[in-house]
């Protein structure tokens, strides 16, 4: 028979979808249903319904239609089964997610509620090349609880020398698609969705409209200048994370707060060009830099770099942080 099942809260994120129609044998009770859920969502989704010895949780509420279900209610060909978590007070953790992040949840001033800030999160990363693929690991690792990851064309051999989720394996096949099962193999707990588009002024609204931070890793202006466009209209924060040679940059905007990147760069650089020369530790750190800016904003850990780029020189190794102002008349947030 056929069941269908609508996912409210972090169960939503965590199974990737808000809904979907799933065939099991009759007879079938509502206990046996989920339980079936969980086996074919994995991990992710079975640390939400399950305890650690298997049982139901008791904080997950089940209704068919509008009647509140037990675990021993026998479904019927055609029921629509509603699963709902706790979404007051932050997402909480289960068991096997605080082994998971037992270290980082030392860190002073962070601890399990900014975990669970972190868990509650959506992050949208522009690019998972160089600089994006390196931020997305590291916000994958940390726990953010649903990627979005944005990216055209099929992965190339010059690619490999700093695309540190791609293999050679891989070759041929779209980069985004491979970005998000590694992220997904490392952390069954959250939720990856793989968007096979690079940013535009046609998608970038829409994208940024339905996450809570924007990660900028583009190589290219007219990307990075159109997400900062609709992180501004949508009051969204914006993390912007960039490399040429053995410089980085990253330059974190707060909307209304501080300066946006249009007021460092109002249009295209003329001499600006696609292909650059790059190491992939250079590339790497920009992205792991933008990465923790990332966490601090969503996690309130820290001070963000917002009013200020980090400069760094590896050829040096030396970093510093430039004061940046809103420039008056700015087009976008002025």
């Amino acid at each position: 028979m056929n069941v269908g099942v609508r996912y409210l809260a972090q169960l939503k994120l965590t199974a990737g979808r808000p809904a979907e129609q799933v065939s099991v044998e009759a007879p079938c009770t509502v206990e046996a249903f989920i339980r079936e859920l969980a086996r074919r969502h994995g991990a992710s989704l079975a640390a939400l319904l399950l305890t650690t010895d298997g049982q139901l949780q008791p904080t997950v509420l089940t209704f068919i239609g509008d009647d509140q279900a037990s675990g021993d209610r026998l479904l019927r060909d055609g029921d629509v089964v509603t699963l709902l978590t706790p979404i007051a007070g932050g997402q909480s953790l289960g068991d096997q997610e605080r082994a998971l992040y037992e270290w980082q949840l030392s860190v002073p001033g962070f601890g399990e509620q900014g975990q669970q800030k972190l868990k509650g999160s959506s992050v949208l990363v522009s690019r998972i090349g160089g600089v994006g693929g390196c931020a997305a690991y590291h916000l994958a690792a940390a726990g953010i609880g649903r990627l979005v990851l944005a990216h055209a064309g099929n992965l190339r051999p010059s690619d490999l020398n700093r695309q540190l989720l791609m293999s050679h394996a891989g070759l041929g096949q779209p980069r985004v698609e491979l970005a998000a099962q590694r992220l997904r193999e490392l952390n069954p707990f959250i939720a990856v969705e793989a968007i096979g588009e690079n940013i535009s002024d046609a998608n970038a609204d829409r994208l940024v409209a339905g996450v809570d931070l924007v990660m900028s890793c583009a190589p290219r202006f007219e990307e990075r200048l159109a997400l900062n466009r609709a992180a501004v209209r949508h009051g969204k924060p914006l993390v912007d994370c960039a490399m040429y040679e053995l410089d980085v940059q990253v330059l974190s905007v707060l909307p209304g707060k501080s300066a946006c990147l249009a007021c460092l760069y109002p249009e295209t650089p003329p001499a600006w060009q696609r292909r650059f020369p790059v190491f992939s530790a250079v590339a790497g750190t920009a992205g792991s830099l933008g990465a923790m800016e990332a966490i601090k904003i969503l996690a309130g850990l820290g001070e963000p770099l917002a009013g200020h780029m980090l400069l760094g020189d590896l050829n040096e190794m030396t970093f510093r942080r430039v004061s940046v102002q809103r420039r008056p008349g700015c087009a976008v947030c002025g």
